[in-house]
């Protein structure tokens, strides 16, 4: 039968009920500004209620409640925006690290500018028109043409150093990857326990997704909810590119098996839970094999990135094409196991029948020998499909194909250049003697120590180009007339500049350069357009080719190729961030903490509070009437 103590345990129930509310409410304002954090709600349910008998009858309609209880205390967080905000991380990653490194390359092009590669090329040729005039300014052609060169040496060389910066950035984001990849497995391994235990670890699962978010910055990811709250998490299998060869897809344990899980929810310490290690170095030890293309490399990678102990350093060998070599270290990224021990892999196929790689062992340094390597498609090479790592890959394959076109244009300028200066399609030592001596090669291949020759102009490059040392010391020494002995004497007289003339209208000469190779040679770039010239005496000059370009046109189209690239990220950059600022907005409203919504919570906490406290109040005041009243 109800009685007053019924009574008062109902009130002191709603007391701790409120009580809790009201924590509740005071760690979401303690919290308002912590990163990551999801505002907090105890949910309350009424405690198991009784049926009331009467006189008449064993019981009665209706039942008496007997309070309330706290049932849980649960994060106010949706799982979609969650979803959405990491893909949009993944791309927003990808662009702004893109945008980084390509506002980089358009200052050191510094176009357009009286220091830039473009007016020193006009600097260039109309030096030469003005020795036209005067055989006089041999001295000005020598300093431009020096001038020229080493700023394409310079540029060259500064693409080349963005290039290993972002590498070293993949290098570091390695190290960072691996650290949070640690955290989260320790985080779901705890969130897991509690969870086993009855209770919501709702500011660990905070945690674990403040790590999620992080990690889906660097790399596309894919989370598989398991029981407790436990995840597993592995690299997206997909691309939202659409380029099917950065799908992002983990190899797999077995064939037909399921992906590598990078955090596991159950047997985190396994050793098919995967990690990621870093190449560092990478050398060519044999030639190149005729048939295959391919030579042996010694490639070096460290355990999960760490670089700090040599104790971690893999030194093993691997039989790969130049190609392969090149996208190895733009990579450098290689999936490993727990312990960072590289995997080897083969071909197989997925649960899907589609082609897959296989996990097939390790890579370790005892498992390969100059003599036996192993082939490149047994690296399983990490290919992102999104994120700062893609951006980083990608912005390295940009420099690399600005750095071809620099090199096309500078082996394009120093073969016309110097075929002018030998009248020659074909290459002609210096001082040769036949047809004529002389310096016969204006432009020579830097790398060379002054050993030059027909391969060594073969593999001018804009890193190498330099002036012929014999016409720095001496620039009178350029052939400028019509005609040289077998000595090297000019055979015209003080006023006959015929070749400086032809190198001037070379300004004009439309080529194929887009066409020139490593292995082009002269022949092959002016052959069919190196032709006598009436106006000029009949001295060999560089005529045209339909669909060819100037070589000012050419570095001009590779200025704007830069500054189009650079403009697409720095757009996709600014779109992304907006899409990722709405998305974010999105969470807060629903996860946020609102000050004003708690500072209502309180009060009307409170307020419960105070009426259930007055309730207690009230049946103590019953309780004295009854228990003091019955001794009068």
């Amino acid at each position: 039968m109800p009685g007053l103590f019924s009574i008062f345990n109902t009130a002191k129930s709603g007391l701790f009920a409120q009580q809790s509310s009201i924590n509740v409410t005071s760690h979401n304002i303690a919290n308002a500004e912590t990163e990551g954090y999801s505002r907090q709600r105890a949910t309350l349910v009424t405690t198991t209620p009784y049926t009331m008998p009467s006189m008449n009858s064993a019981t009665v309609a209706g039942q008496l409640g007997t309070g309330v209880t706290v049932s849980s205390i649960d994060r106010i967080r949706d799982s979609f925006i969650d979803y959405q905000i990491r893909v949009e991380n993944g791309v927003n990653g990808h662009y702004t690290a893109k945008d980084k490194y390509l506002s980089q390359v358009e200052n050191v092009l510094n176009e357009p500018t009286d220091s830039g590669l473009s007016s020193l090329m006009s600097k260039f040729f109309n030096s030469w028109q003005s020795l036209s005039s005067s055989s006089q300014n041999t001295s000005t052609v020598a300093q431009q043409a020096y001038q020229l060169t080493n700023d394409l040496n310079s540029v060259y060389s500064q693409l080349t150093s963005i290039k290993d910066n972002a590498r070293s950035e993949i290098k570091t984001a390695v190290v960072d990857i691996n650290s949070m990849l640690k955290q989260v497995s320790e985080l779901n391994q705890q969130i897991r326990d509690v969870k086993m235990s009855g209770s919501n670890p709702n500011d660990l699962m905070d945690s674990r997704d403040l790590l999620l978010d992080k990690l889906s910055e660097k790399f596309g990811i894919t989370i598989n909810p398991r029981d407790y709250e436990g995840i597993d998490v592995t690299t997206s299998n997909s691309s939202i590119y659409g380029d099917a060869d950065d799908n992002g897809t983990a190899p797999l344990i077995s064939e037909g098996g399921s992906p590598l899980n990078i955090v596991q929810s159950n047997d985190a310490d396994n050793i098919n839970v995967a990690t990621f290690s870093c190449v560092t170095s990478i050398n060519k030890k044999t030639d190149a094999d005729a048939t295959t293309g391919k030579a042996t490399y010694e490639v070096s990678y460290y355990k999960k990135g760490d670089t700090l102990s040599d104790n971690n350093k893999v030194t093993m060998y691997v039989s790969m094409t130049e190609e392969e070599a090149e996208q190895l270290n733009t990579s450098k990224v290689l999936w490993a196991n727990n312990d960072g021990t590289a995997y080897k892999v083969k071909d197989g196929k997925d649960a899907a029948g589609k082609d897959a790689k296989v996990i097939d062992g390790n890579l370790s340094s005892s498992s390969t020998t100059v003599d036996s390597p192993i082939n490149f498609n047994q690296l399983a090479l990490f290919t992102p499909p999104s994120g700062e790592l893609k951006g980083y890959v990608s912005v390295q394959n940009n420099v690399a194909e600005y750095q071809d076109e620099l090199n096309k244009l500078a082996k394009s300028l120093a073969v016309s250049v110097n075929a002018i200066i030998s009248q020659s399609s074909t290459w002609v030592a210096d001082n040769s003697g036949f047809p004529e001596g002389g310096i016969n090669n204006f432009f020579v291949n830097g790398d060379t120590d002054g050993n030059n020759s027909e391969e060594d102009e073969n593999n001018i490059t804009a890193a190498n180009i330099t002036v012929n040392i014999d016409i720095l010391n001496d620039p009178s020494k350029i052939k400028i007339a019509t005609k040289y002995d077998s000595s090297g004497n000019s055979l015209g007289t003080d006023t006959d500049t015929n070749r400086a003339l032809a190198i001037a209208q070379l300004a004009d000469s439309l080529m194929n350069i887009q066409s020139v190779t490593e292995d082009s040679s002269r022949e092959d770039l002016i052959g069919g357009i190196f032709a006598t010239k009436d106006t000029l005496n009949n001295v060999y000059a560089v005529g045209g080719v339909n669909g060819g370009t100037t070589v000012s046109n050419y570095f001009n189209n590779l200025v704007n190729k830069v500054g189009m690239h650079e403009q697409e990220a720095k757009k996709q950059e600014d779109y992304e961030a907006t899409q990722l600022e709405n998305f974010t907005q999105s969470r807060e409203a629903t996860s946020g903490v609102s000050l004003d919504e708690e500072m209502t919570n309180l009060i009307q906490f409170q307020h419960c509070y105070q009426a259930n406290a007055k309730m207690i109040s009230t049946v103590d005041e019953l309780l004295d009437v009854v228990v003091n009243g019955l001794k009068r």
